[in-house]
């Protein structure tokens, strides 16, 4: 069974990813900058394998993405 992430958790982990202390501009930030080429986040429950590699493409470090999705989400990411 695929893991899930929810909108509220997506925006927790993109707050985290941008170093800001507001998950709502920083999930704006995100959708303004990369929702029109890889999709938007925080809107519906997605698969974390599906949130992970958005987050990749977006050129975030993966180190530091499954870090914060482990610490949100408490799930581990196996994908490289």
């Amino acid at each position: 069974m695929k893991k899930e992430i929810k909108p509220d958790d997506q925006m927790l982990v993109i707050e985290k990813l941008y170093r800001s202390n507001d998950s709502i501009s920083s999930t704006e930030r995100f959708n303004d900058e990369f929702g029109s080429s890889i999709g938007k986040i925080g809107i519906e429950t997605i698969y974390l394998d599906d949130f992970y590699i958005m987050l990749k493409k977006a050129n975030f470090i993966r180190e530091r993405i499954k870090k914060f999705i482990k610490e949100i989400t408490g799930e581990e990411i196996t994908l490289y």
